[in-house]
């Protein structure tokens, strides 16, 4: 894998009042087709620092700035070398059974269909922002808006396996996204010997699919399934990233449906979407004390406003370890409460076992969609300044200790028994679709900085 680009930028300003800022680049991705490789893209970012043209400001008003940019990237994401062309391998059965059939030598080295039409993804971007400081810059506010339009996104979207192959590599019509980013800092106590500095960097983020792709008319596609059966599609005029799964089958007041003769739940025909797997919320609070040669400081961080399919929980739920299952144990059955098909009430009674595993044999994903947010203590730092105990004419000049905390504690999540983050797989086209993540951990340490 290779990429070849010619890079170029100009800087201009104006007593220091306005500053433009301008780059061009072209890039050619060894991973593409030699007619599809190459792209250029512009950048041109420019803000007016008005805070030194306006004469007479308030005394309070330390520092303002306008600003506003438009960028173009492209990228062949992560497209692996070669993925544009079918390559074959020799089967590793070169002889035939006594009796049995011959078999092929050479066979198909990939799942996926190779692709060579494939185009870079393209990104452009609009923002504008807003910069002030005021009271000397103890108070701090930055706020961004941004509208993002991605093009020809490459992805691996699910294909029949009658095709011999289970996905296919496309090039994604259009997606967006846009909001606003925000940083606020304050500094409530600064003293001679106590300095208390506080910080909030947060990003409210929306997605929309418009286009799927350019050459079918194509609603949404399905780019990942889970362990269990969930799905992760993209949807036109729906918030990217979708997750879908088999619910319980209701009628038309809301009330569950079981078997009339095993008891057991029924499952809906079609597959529901619950909601996208992409955070809205995005952020963090970070406090930062220093006390003569003290300091310490500790950040908090969220995300908020999306959805997560359990394949910890479905599991557990299905091998009656999970808290849910102990109802009917007692009895060693289970009544359901809803309606049969008739819509009389229910009064089967289905063993506890079978009752249970019905997720699993009829592959039900409803009991298992949570809310994904979480708030977490994501860090902790205590630290010492040794500086002023060394010998002015010591070899060593500076010194600080610093005792480190990594993902403390949780301070609030939606999903028992696991951790909103420990997701089994990593990749984008499975967000949302956890399953037998390894559990995070909490991790301790120090630093030690020492300046000759």
């Amino acid at each position: 894998r290779k990429v070849n680009s010619l890079y170029g930028m100009a800087e201009f300003s104006y007593n220091e009042l306005l500053f433009l800022n301008a780059t061009l680049r072209n890039d050619w991705f060894s991973t593409l087709s030699s007619a599809n490789r190459s792209i250029l893209y512009p950048a041109v970012t420019g803000s007016f620092v008005f805070s030194e043209a306006v004469e007479n400001l308030p005394s309070w008003f330390s520092f303002g700035k306008l600003r506003a940019g438009y960028a173009e990237v492209g990228s062949d994401t992560d497209v692996a070398p070669y993925a544009n062309n079918l390559f074959y391998r020799i089967n590793n059965n070169l002889f035939p059974n006594p009796g049995g059939a011959l078999q092929p030598v050479g066979i198909i080295n990939t799942s996926t269909v190779p692709n060579a039409n494939l185009r870079p993804m393209s990104i452009s971007e609009f923002e504008i922002g807003l910069e002030m400081r005021f009271l000397d810059s103890r108070i701090g506010v930055d706020v961004t808006y941004y509208d993002k339009l991605t093009t020809d996104q490459i992805l691996q979207a699910q294909i029949s396996d009658a095709s011999g192959y289970q996905t296919q590599l496309i090039n994604v019509g259009e997606s967006k996204n846009s909001g606003i980013e925000f940083l606020i800092n304050l500094v409530p106590v600064s003293g001679s010997s106590f300095h208390w500095d506080f910080t909030f960097n947060g990003s409210y983020n929306t997605t929309e699919v418009i286009k799927l792709t350019s050459d079918e008319p194509n609603t949404q596609i399905t780019v990942g399934q889970g362990q269990y059966d969930g799905e992760l599609r993209h949807v036109v005029g729906l918030p990217m990233g979708q997750l879908f799964g088999f619910g319980y089958l209701r009628n038309d007041q809301g009330q569950q449906v079981f078997d009339p003769n095993s008891g057991r739940p029924l499952r809906t025909a079609e597959q529901i979407r619950y909601g996208s797997a992409i955070p809205v919320w995005v952020g963090g609070f970070t406090n930062s004390f220093n006390y003569k040669n003290f300091d310490l400081s500790f950040l908090i961080d969220f995300k908020l406003g999306h959805k997560l399919i359990s394949g910890t929980n479905f599991n557990a739920w299905r091998h009656g370890l999970h808290k849910a299952t102990l109802g009917g144990r007692e009895a060693g059955f289970v009544i359901g409460d809803g309606v049969n098909p008739n819509g009389e009430k229910n009064i089967a009674e289905s063993p506890v076992r079978a009752y249970y595993e019905t997720v699993r044999s009829l592959r039900i994903q409803e009991p298992f969609v949570y809310n994904a947010g979480f708030w977490k203590l994501r860090q902790v730092t205590l630290g010492y300044n040794f500086t002023d105990m060394l010998p002015a004419d010591f070899f060593i000049k500076s010194a600080r200790l610093s005792l480190v905390a990594n993902n403390v504690l949780m301070l609030k999540k939606w999903v028992d028994n696991i951790d909103p983050e420990s997701f089994g797989f990593s990749s984008d086209n499975l967000m949302g679709l956890e399953a037998h993540g390894i559990p995070t951990t909490r991790s301790m340490g120090f630093n030690l900085n020492i300046g000759f």
